[in-house]
């Protein structure tokens, strides 16, 4: 028997030999080295609205990204990203779900969680077991030196929101009242708060936001009663509010936060003329060249607009691709932190980076150039050419005029 072994170890290693002389690499020096993976767990909805206009879009623009960027080395070694996705139904229980399975079963790397709740929810468990944990829009107490994993992973509401008012106050500056319509949720009072902020520094009087049931809601018209009786001079509603209010009268200025061509089915394209959007968004002239062609393969590939959310998790995988070379480890979690922390980094519309420390204690809010656009839409359009880009500001400029409105 150990003869038997013996000769037959020796015929495998013959041919193993041939067969590296026959590729080029009998000397060992141009062997390569195995491709590892990089495993990232991405709590997403995938079902109902928030499904349709959010989880899905973000989860083929992970995907379609994951494939353009391919195999990537840190520190001379080869690694591609392995992805895996569950849904967390963009709510807490959900997000505590999904992270569960993430940890318990999937060992992933790293972590992305889609909804300030569903974030929240799971930060514990990752900041338990020091896991980095991308997450939407969370209130400030989600941030700070306590909680060192956890990032705020798509184009901050302050900055966005310094540069909207810095043009709406050039826009419209007899502007005086203001009031608005959210999603009764960790994001939208995230954002109302940092509305109402941004507001009194231009000397507008925020005077009313009725939140309503993101789920259970689809009548309107009550709460946009309320805001029509104060007749603001600017409000903060979606689509769906807009066209209500506009029906009763109101000619006040509208914006919101994000938009896809889809929503303008919820109203006229009369109700949306001039409503501006103040979250970084893949329309309008400007755009880079690495954009245009990432939104062609997708819009190709899926017959369906390249849109915010798979633009924001576009950014996100070529952020921490690069994070990690630049740190030069995929498994240092301290290391990693440092880099995501001082560095900035390459994605295809330029440098971006975190940072506004001065606001969430510890600089985890992801800093990218902010653009403000404005509908200008009309029946029989091509989805995002209703998208005019108004006004823009560099990261920089934004993150100093965000410390100065929001600075403590």
């Amino acid at each position: 028997m150990k003869k038997w072994f013996s000769v037959a170890a020796t015929v495998v290693l013959c041919l193993a030999l041939m067969v590296g002389v026959a590729c080029g690499g009998g000397d060992g020096d141009g062997d390569e080295e195995e491709v590892k993976e990089v495993k990232w767990g991405i709590g997403t909805p995938l079902t109902g609205i928030y499904g349709k206009f959010l989880g899905i879009p973000a989860k083929r623009g992970f995907e379609l990204t994951s494939e353009r960027i391919g195999e990537f080395t840190v520190d001379g070694q080869r690694y591609k990203w392995k992805l895996s996705f569950e849904d967390n139904g963009w709510d807490a229980e959900g997000g505590m779900a999904s992270a569960t399975k993430f940890i318990s079963q999937g060992g992933v790397n790293f972590m992305t969680q889609l909804g300030g709740d569903a974030g929240m929810a799971a930060q514990t468990i990752c900041e338990e077991s020091g896991m980095i944990m991308f997450t939407s829009d969370v209130p400030l107490e989600a941030l700070g030196p306590d909680k060192p994993h956890t990032f705020a992973g798509t184009p901050n509401v302050y900055s966005s929101l310094a540069a909207l008012f810095k043009y709406l106050n050039q826009l419209y500056p007899e502007a005086e009242t203001g009031a608005g319509i959210s999603e009764d949720t960790s994001t939208g009072h995230l954002i109302i708060e940092a509305v109402d902020i941004a507001a009194d520094y231009y000397g507008i009087d925020w005077l009313s936001t009725e939140y309503f049931d993101p789920v259970g809601t689809t009548e309107y018209y009550p709460i946009a009663t309320k805001i029509m009786d104060l007749n603001p001079d600017i409000g903060y509603v979606d689509s769906r509010q807009v066209g209500a209010m506009r029906s009763m009268g109101w000619e006040g200025q509208s914006f919101y936060g994000v938009w896809t061509t889809d929503a303008a089915g919820y109203c006229t394209w009369d109700d949306l003329w001039g409503h501006l959007i103040f979250f970084p968004h893949p329309h309008g002239e400007g755009l880079p060249q690495a954009i245009k062609d990432i939104a062609a393969e997708y819009e190709e590939r899926f017959s369906e607009q390249y849109t915010f959310m798979a633009f924001y998790y576009t950014l996100q995988l070529y952020m921490l691709t690069d994070a990690l070379q630049k740190a030069g480890t995929v498994d240092d979690v301290d290391q990693i932190i440092a880099t995501l922390e001082t560095e900035t980094f390459d994605t295809p519309i330029g440098p971006v980076k975190f940072g506004l420390s001065e606001i969430d204690g510890i600089g985890h809010q992801f800093m990218t150039p902010v653009w403000i656009l404005e509908l200008k839409g009309h029946e029989g359009i091509t989805q995002g050419e209703e998208c005019y880009r108004v006004f823009e500001m560099s990261m920089e400029e934004a993150e100093a005029l965000a410390l100065e409105i929001f600075g403590k």
